[in-house]
């Protein structure tokens, strides 16, 4: 047996999310990975995720792992899932890492990123961005940002629901700036792109902080107002971004 690390990505329009769920709402992306597993290895086993994307996020590198019952080569289970799995899921690799490596628990930290654009959402790219009649001023939104980077207590960026035991998290990064096309998932005009590291991310924690950046820069709230969030004492009506413009962009492994 042998601890197997994947490492994966997916377009999450079509999934409740990557979380199993107890209450059957529709498929998520660990189901659906899990299943194709139990195809090719001959019996079920449990895929451990690095973070738990919403509905309709994306992600262009999730971490999983799991406990390989039987011996297989790693290059032929890649295929294998890939040829199973549904095109909106891609295994990019797998590898065999220490016994004591778990996705969640080993990670040092995530790096999201977020699209904001002026296009009218198509067929062809509505899933990819938030889409926005008029620009937020970038200025405005970098001012705010500024205050959220290092270690604070993040209660305030979380909804009411959230199960989390503690609030203190750590942003190493958070950078307001305008994506080359490379950067882009899809062909868009006039776009703006956020992106925040840190060490870990509570529950809509990056989507308030996203909505909360767009309300500034469209000249809703003041700049000084997201250190207003952080205290407890700003209006909490600004509500997540939409899902569809996140993605998980990679996971941090000190080892």
């Amino acid at each position: 047996m042998g601890n197997i690390k994947l490492t994966l990505q997916y377009d999450g329009s079509a999934y409740i999310g990557w979380q199993r769920q107890a209450v059957k709402h529709g498929l998520s992306v660990q189901q659906a990975v899990e299943g194709a597993l139990a195809k090719v290895i001959g019996q079920a086993v449990s895929l451990h995720g690095a973070g738990r994307t919403d509905s309709g996020v994306h992600a262009l590198a999730q971490v999983a792992h799991f406990a390989c019952p039987v011996a297989i080569p790693l290059p032929g289970l890649t295929v294998a899932l890939n040829h199973i799995l549904p095109a909106d899921i891609r295994i990019v690799r797998a590898e065999e890492v220490e016994d004591s490596f778990h996705a969640r628990l080993s990670a040092s930290g995530k790096r999201y990123r977020y699209i904001l654009a002026t296009d009218k959402p198509t067929v062809f790219n509505y899933r990819w961005y938030w889409p926005l009649k008029q620009m937020p001023r970038q200025e405005l939104m970098i001012q705010a940002a500024s205050c959220l980077i290092g270690r604070h207590d993040f209660r305030h960026f979380t909804l009411s629901n959230s199960k989390a035991k503690t609030f203190g998290r750590e942003i190493y990064s958070l950078s307001v700036y305008q994506p080359s096309e490379r950067d882009l998932p899809c062909r868009l005009g006039q776009a703006l792109a956020i992106e925040v590291a840190g060490s870990g991310f509570l529950y809509k924690m990056v989507r308030l902080i996203v909505g909360r950046l767009v309300a500034i820069g469209q000249g809703t709230l003041p700049p000084a107002a997201m250190a207003d969030f952080l205290a407890g004492c700003a209006p909490m009506n600004i509500p997540p971004a939409p899902p569809q413009g996140l993605m998980l962009m990679e996971v941090y492994y000190n080892c």
